[in-house]
């Protein structure tokens, strides 16, 4: 559908959550919320959970672009190079069952699909409230090849389906104790490298449409200011005060996509 036959409401909503998503390269841990907002405000019901994943595809490798020019001098590739042959499984096999009903040999409904990605959301919630304890387990423990490597198919499975990776990766690189922007550098080049990958098999797919990309270049100036307004709360606001909202919506729209996935709604 062009988006020029998408109401206001419509279009504004598209906006709030391209600038959620870009607020989290900026610092802002929202980014998670994007997905879920996104196919629930969705103008076309009928594939709403494959139109938003592949709508914001592309937005997502020109943010990660800015990211990686950014933090570009501080990068471990040394550090994600365990990753890389697992995540190209995890990606195969999302590719298999998830990117296109039409050519996939396990093809998933649009409605599954909701219901996968609101129990990746709620997932989500219940890992940062058990990560304190999970990482306290992993301390001093760096995953070794075979962590790696699941750790690797985990990423490029959910980050295909749902763009919901970022936990995976907190799991494999926060044990390894690295100084703050080069933990940022080394993820900000990770999902780079991950959604230019998954770009083939989405294309593949035939996943994105005309109107889709047309939609997605309106929407580009959003992406700066995403970055900055992100930026900007981070340093003036207090971590559980907004942490604590966050997880809550996100916890909302989760139960609401998995009430949709369920109910076929």
């Amino acid at each position: 559908m062009p988006w020029t036959h998408y109401g206001p409401t419509e279009l504004a909503w598209i906006g709030v959550s391209v600038l959620l998503i870009s607020m989290s390269k900026g610092g802002f841990p929202i980014g998670n919320l994007a997905i879920p907002v996104l196919i629930l405000v969705w103008p076309d019901p009928e594939r709403a959970a494959r139109g938003a994943v592949a709508f914001m595809l592309p937005m997502l490798c020109v943010m990660d672009l800015f990211a990686v020019c950014l933090y570009r001098r501080r990068i471990r590739w040394d550090v994600l190079r365990p990753l890389a042959g697992g995540t190209v499984l995890g990606v195969l096999l999302a590719t298999l069952c998830f990117v296109s009903a039409d050519r996939s040999l396990l093809a998933v409904s649009d409605r599954v699909l909701k219901l996968s990605i609101g129990m990746l959301g709620l997932a989500f919630v219940l890992y940062q409230y058990a990560r304190a304890r999970i990482l306290r387990r992993m301390r001093g423990h760096r995953p070794g090849a075979l962590r790696a490597h699941a750790l690797g198919v985990t990423a490029g499975l959910t980050s295909t389906l749902a763009h919901a990776a970022m936990p995976v990766m907190q799991m494999y690189l926060l044990p390894r104790g690295l100084p703050k922007k080069e933990f940022a550098a080394t993820t900000a080049a990770y999902f780079w490298a991950l959604n230019l990958l998954k770009v083939l098999p989405f294309v593949w797919g035939g996943r994105f449409s005309g109107g889709d990309l047309a939609l997605g270049a309106l929407m580009l100036p959003l992406i700066p200011a995403g970055v900055l307004i992100g930026y900007a709360i981070v340093h003036v606001s207090s971590p559980r005060v907004y942490a604590g909202f966050i997880y809550a919506a996100l916890a909302v729209t989760s139960v609401l996509l998995v009430f949709k996935g369920a109910t076929g709604g």
